[in-house]
C-alpha cells in the first residue's frame, strides 16, 4: 500500500475512533492528515471508497494473530494469547465496534464482508476447540453440535466487549478470563489443572506485547 493512502485509512480511523463514522467528513480527514481535499478524493472519491479500504486494512490486521496453527505446542496459551490480542484490536478500531449496525447499514458490501468474517472467526473458534479436545485438555462433545454452539457463544461474547469496556470499565484481563471461564466447565482434569496455573500468570499475560499503535 502506497504511504500516502496508509496515512490516509490511518488518519480516518484516529477520527472514526474519537468522533464515530457518521460525524467524520471526507473534509476534516483531509485537515487532519494535512493534504487537500482533492488530493484526498483522488486516491478515495468517496467516503464509501474510503469506507471499504479501512475496512479491508482492518480485515488485514485481524488476520495477522488469528490463524490457527496445525499443532501449536499449548492449544490454551496460543488460544489465550489471540484472545488478548483480539480485545486489543477492539480498542484499536473501537469505531467498528460501536458503531457495527450503522456502518454495515450504510455499507452494504462492509456488511456481506462482515457477515463472512463473522463466520471465519466461529469456525476459527471451533477448530481452536478441536485442537483442545485433541490435546486433552477438553472433553469431547456429549452430543453433536456442542462445540459449535460453545464457538457461537464465544465470539458473542468477545465481540461485545468494547461495550462492556467502556459501561462497565472491564480491562483485558477480566476480558481475558471471561473467555476462560466459558469453556471451564468442558475442561478435563488436565484442563482444570492447567487452569489453576493460568489464573496466577493471566495478569502478566492480559498485560504483555499489547499492540500499541496502528502501523
Amino acid at each position: 500500500m502506497k504511504e500516502s493512502k496508509k496515512k490516509i485509512i490511518l488518519t480516518a480511523i484516529e477520527l472514526f475512533n474519537q468522533n464515530g463514522v457518521g460525524n467524520v467528513r471526507v473534509h476534516d480527514i483531509a485537515k487532519a492528515a494535512q493534504i487537500s481535499p482533492g488530493n484526498l478524493t483522488y486516491h478515495f472519491p468517496t467516503k464509501k471508497a474510503l469506507m471499504e479500504a479501512v475496512y479491508i486494512y482492518m480485515k488485514s490486521r485481524l488476520e495477522e494473530f488469528t490463524l490457527v496453527e496445525d499443532n501449536p505446542v499449548d492449544i490454551v496459551v496460543d488460544a489465550l494469547k489471540k484472545t488478548r490480542d483480539y480485545l486489543n484490536f477492539q480498542i484499536k478500531f473501537r469505531f467498528f465496534y460501536r458503531d457495527t449496525l450503522e456502518i454495515t447499514k450504510l455499507y452494504p458490501d462492509i456488511r456481506q464482508a462482515y457477515r463472512k468474517r463473522i463466520q471465519n472467526v466461529i469456525n476459527f473458534n471451533r477448530k481452536l476447540i478441536y485442537q483442545a479436545v485433541q490435546q486433552g485438555y477438553m472433553q469431547a462433545e456429549s452430543h453433536s453440535g456442542q462445540y459449535d454452539m460453545l464457538a457461537r457463544n464465544a465470539w458473542a461474547i468477545l465481540n461485545s466487549w468494547l461495550i462492556e469496556q467502556e459501561i462497565m470499565g472491564t480491562n483485558i484481563l477480566e476480558g481475558v478470563k471471561a473467555s476462560l471461564e466459558l469453556h471451564y466447565p468442558y475442561f478435563t482434569q488436565k484442563g482444570r489443572e492447567f487452569y489453576d496455573k493460568m489464573i496466577e500468570v493471566l495478569p502478566k499475560l492480559a498485560a504483555s506485547e499489547n499492540l500499541q499503535n496502528l502501523e
